[in-house]
């Protein structure tokens, strides 16, 4: 049975006991069909193909020029197809074989002004085994491991000029990092008062640098807030309440100065 898709329950005979002796007598079964469409499709498109990943799948993410996508699998694997569906890559190494734990985030490395062409091929990654790793994915290469284990990693971003790489994770603190020199340069979190709402009080989700400032970004998690945030601020400047981000759910509209969210629930999804 393909993971993700929907069973057929079928079987033209069973042995039901009967409560109370050691008999039993032979029930005919009906096969049972799932009518259902497997695809609910809304709106003016239409679908172009289904990728079997053969695992349960927690993140996706087109390259910036749309040529490839990544997907990362609930094994610790990531997958590269083409944007026609292709398989291209698998991205694994010792510690994601060793501790198959979930790919809870992916964004590419996109800074076209960056003319090293090996720099225009990397991945970065958030895995919940505790480390984020940085991929050159056409030769499947790890090219850098940051190292988290203290925490569940959830999500990343670059920052609009990809000198920082911000990511956060199960314990509601953002960790900023130079991408250049690969250090630790400060962390972000709520403070100790209990009167201001200054940072996240439950696992983080979802990061989204601001596309034209490089210092803020926007976040959001369990806790039902989005915050704003500058990182030469120790703690977010505001926030507003709503939405329940599980996932990489979070996106600025700059030029219409817009933010879009989506949260796990059944109505008002799509805020």
């Amino acid at each position: 049975e393909r993971r993700g898709s929907i069973s057929l329950a079928s079987s033209e005979t069973s042995l039901l006991s009967v409560p109370g002796s050691t008999r039993t007598r032979r029930m005919s079964t009906t096969k049972v069909i799932d009518q259902r469409p497997k695809h609910l499709m809304l709106g003016d498109f239409e679908l172009a193909n289904v990728v079997d990943c053969e695992e349960y799948v927690l993140c996706c993410k087109y390259s910036p020029i749309g040529d490839v996508f990544a997907v990362g699998l609930g094994n610790g694997t990531i997958r590269i197809y083409s944007k026609a569906g292709q398989f291209q890559y698998v991205l694994t190494d010792d510690d994601t074989k060793t501790r198959r734990y979930p790919v809870t985030c992916l964004k590419f490395y996109g800074n076209k002004d960056d003319v090293r062409v090996d720099h225009q091929k990397m991945l970065a990654a958030t895995y919940t085994a505790g480390y984020v790793k940085v991929w050159h994915y056409p030769t499947q290469q790890c090219v850098f491991t940051f190292d988290e284990k203290e925490r569940q990693p959830l999500a990343l971003d670059f920052n609009c000029n990809y000198t920082r790489l911000y990511v956060a994770g199960s314990d509601c603190v953002i960790n900023c990092y130079d991408f250049g020199t690969k250090k630790l340069l400060r962390k972000l979190q709520a403070s100790e008062s209990r009167e201001n709402m200054d940072g996240h009080k439950n696992r983080i989700h979802a990061i989204r640098s601001h596309p034209a400032m490089e210092t803020v970004f926007l976040t959001g998690g369990w806790d039902e807030t989005v915050h704003y945030w500058d990182e030469r601020a120790p703690h977010s400047q505001k926030h507003f309440a709503g939405p329940h981000l599980c996932g990489d759910a979070l996106d600025i509209i700059a030029e219409h100065q817009v933010i879009l969210t989506g949260s796990w629930r059944r109505n008002s999804t799509l805020q």
